[in-house]
């Protein structure tokens, strides 16, 4: 419950993240060829600028008839980007989600990009934990050994 949210981020070789100048259509090749759900558009001094993600994509390109080719990231990206810090906690996180209606959140230590935690990262962190606990009332109700918490 009061995990902090940098434990949860998962190696997936590097922070994904773009230049303000690319186009759509090849931040969507990115996202597609990395799995990811959202990307970082940063500056030349890696300060965040803006994030894409693929409702932005829905919303800010394909429902409006955008040509994906030709139009620039800078021009459909989030701007004022929410970030927290690597030590705040995941339940302080799911909230402040479910409270700004976002899903994917950088996660900073200092002015240094960690990675970006989504709802999703937070949702199977809060399963296993609940998991975990069921397994060890079934252990006290029927007597077995306690399984040791995957951290």
């Amino acid at each position: 419950m009061h995990t902090p949210v940098a434990k949860l981020l998962r190696s997936r070789g590097g922070v994904c993240h773009t230049s303000p100048d690319v186009s759509v259509s090849e931040v969507v090749r990115v996202l597609h060829e990395r799995n990811f759900g959202s990307i970082l558009i940063l500056d030349s001094e890696s300060k965040i600028q803006g994030i894409f993600t693929e409702r932005d994509l829905l919303r800010r390109v394909v429902a409006v008839g955008l040509d994906p080719e030709s139009t620039d990231i800078r021009s459909v990206m989030t701007r004022n980007v929410f970030v927290v810090d690597k030590s705040t906690a995941r339940i302080d996180v799911h909230q402040i989600m479910e409270r700004k209606h976002i899903r994917h959140v950088p996660v900073m230590d200092g002015q240094t990009v960690l990675g970006v935690i989504s709802l999703r990262d937070i949702l199977r962190s809060e399963n296993e934990e609940k998991d975990f606990e069921i397994d060890q009332l079934k252990g006290y109700v029927t007597s077995k050994p306690y399984p040791s918490y995957p951290r």
